[in-house]
């Protein structure tokens, strides 16, 4: 009851004023309070999963609530928080339930088979067996987050003539941002011919969640119409594209460049054959002489002059050299090549506490960014005309420029889901701790203002200063007066005006 009095009379002391701060540092207490003490009940949550369907979300949600255990559901749905203490024990626990887990079985389809299965069930479940352990090897590869599989395999029975072969269709769900290359199309193309009977790598089919062939199942050659022309100038270009990229993700890094290709291309076939002839060679020569004798009017005779005539014939036989080119069509005349390439020092990696395991920890970055570009522009294109040829790319035809990418974020949670205070929490939290220490020192500082006035009146003598009445004017003098009237005190009289002091302490005490 003397608490409560002595609050009241402490109230009656205090003027308007001072009741308006009194007030407003209460309402500032409590709203300071509130907050502290959500913040306080509030749980750590932390990823548990993420990159979740939407029933295998529901799945684990519904484990959660039957162990009583607090969840948030962010991404859209696709990722499941739960408080920082739980995280571990609950991926144990689900675990046990076969949760998150892939969908796919594998070759656990044949533990649980019965005995009257038919054997068209079981070519059934041996493809999609298949078909599952081939998902979960492709999801290994860099950058691939899932991957689904679809094989055709030929029946086999004795109207067949097992001439036919198998086909292969495979869909990448890639990370965002994120391209696979020429060697790993390639790998995937040729593992999963490896693991299918009678599957050649020319029948698999390669494409990513975009839609984007990666691979085609079938060349086609050049014949067949403008249609077929156009498919394979996409195809050139598209190798060409990858190629450069490729080179260029080795000394850049993945995601940092963007390289496109237009070709020339000459698809007129010519067959050219020459002969060439050299000097002749004689194979064979006839020698004809004829001999007569005359006398000196013209006249044959007996006794006259003799004459003979010789005819040499002789055969050459003229070698020849015969020289037959053809040209195919679909040769690449010249390149022109645009690229868009990230020079910028990349960001450093955000090291993570120990919540990074368990999801959102609390992360540091060091700012030791450079923007010292990683290599020059004519670098870059040196390395692409160096990649493409020389004698198809000249630099008139290449176009490079350097700017910065913006890069998707990964999808963790959308901004519908965050409220709009969230990002300001952590500075609400110390201005509410700082604002309580505020209000605290001012009610001290109100509260014991009416009591330190008393010892002041009650003094008499030089504890005064001069009188009651100066003692009541010193409020409207200058802070100098003030402070001049203070040191004569101290000199005139200082241990009255310690005693003074040692009340005022005593009182604040």
């Amino acid at each position: 009851m003397n608490f409560v009095q002595n609050i009241a009379a402490a109230w009656q002391r205090v003027g308007l004023v001072q009741k308006a701060l009194l007030i407003a540092i209460a309402v500032a207490c409590v709203i300071g309070g509130t907050v502290l003490t959500k913040w306080a009940s509030k749980p750590d949550m932390r990823l548990l999963y993420s990159d979740l369907t939407p029933d295998v979300a529901g799945k684990i949600t519904d484990k959660l609530s039957e162990k009583a255990i607090p969840y948030e559901l962010r991404g859209g749905g696709t990722s499941v928080y739960v408080p920082r203490k739980h995280v571990y024990q609950m991926r144990v626990d689900l675990a046990k339930d076969g949760l998150p887990g892939n969908e796919s079985q594998g070759y656990k389809l044949f533990d649980n088979e019965g005995i009257g299965v038919s054997p068209f069930v079981q070519n059934i479940n041996k493809t999609r067996a298949l078909q599952d352990e081939l998902a979960r090897s492709i999801s290994l590869f860099d950058g691939v987050t899932n991957a689904r599989i679809h094989l055709v395999r030929p029946e086999g029975n004795v109207f067949n003539s097992g001439e036919e072969d198998s086909s292969a269709s495979v869909v990448l769900r890639l990370k965002p941002g994120y391209r696979v290359g020429q060697t790993t199309v390639a790998s995937i193309t040729h593992m999963v011919a490896g693991a299918v009977e009678s599957l050649k790598a020319e029948n698999v089919t390669v494409v990513d969640s975009q839609g984007q062939l990666l691979s085609s199942r079938h060349d086609e050659g050049l014949a067949g119409g403008p249609s077929t022309f156009m498919d394979y100038k996409d195809r050139v270009e598209q190798t060409l594209s990858r190629k450069a990229e490729d080179m260029l993700m080795a000394a850049l890094g993945p995601g940092r460049a963007s390289v496109k290709v237009s070709a020339v291309i000459d698809m007129e076939s010519e067959d050219v054959q020459t002969v060439t002839y050299q000097k002749g060679v004689p194979t064979k020569e006839e020698i004809n002489t004829t001999s007569k004798t005359t006398n000196n009017d013209g006249e044959q005779a007996s006794g006259g002059d003799n004459e003979s005539e010789e005819q040499i014939l002789t055969e050459y036989q003229l070698p020849e050299t015969t020289t037959r080119k053809t040209k195919i069509g679909g040769q690449i005349v010249s390149l022109s090549v645009a690229a868009v390439v990230d020079l910028s020092a990349p960001e450093p990696e955000p090291t993570a506490t120990e919540g990074e395991e368990g999801g959102e920890g609390t992360t540091n970055t060091t700012s030791t960014t450079s923007s010292q570009p990683i290599m020059a522009v004519e670098d870059v294109k040196q390395l692409i005309i160096t990649a493409l040829g020389k004698d198809l790319l000249t630099e008139e035809n290449l176009s490079v420029v350097s700017t910065k990418f913006n890069r998707p974020q990964l999808p963790v949670e959308e901004e519908a889901d965050v409220p709009f205070w969230e990002p300001y929490i952590g500075l609400i939290r110390n201005a509410s701790l700082g604002i309580m220490a505020v209000c605290a020192l001012g009610v001290l500082k109100i509260m014991g203002g009416g009591k330190a006035k008393a010892p002041v009146a009650a003094s008499g003598g030089e504890a005064n200063l001069s009188g009651g009445e100066q003692a009541s004017s010193t409020n409207m003098l200058p802070a100098g007066e003030v402070r001049a009237q203070i040191a004569h005190a101290l000199q005139s009289d200082p241990d009255q005006v310690r005693e003074l002091f040692n009340s005022w302490l005593q009182e604040k005490g």
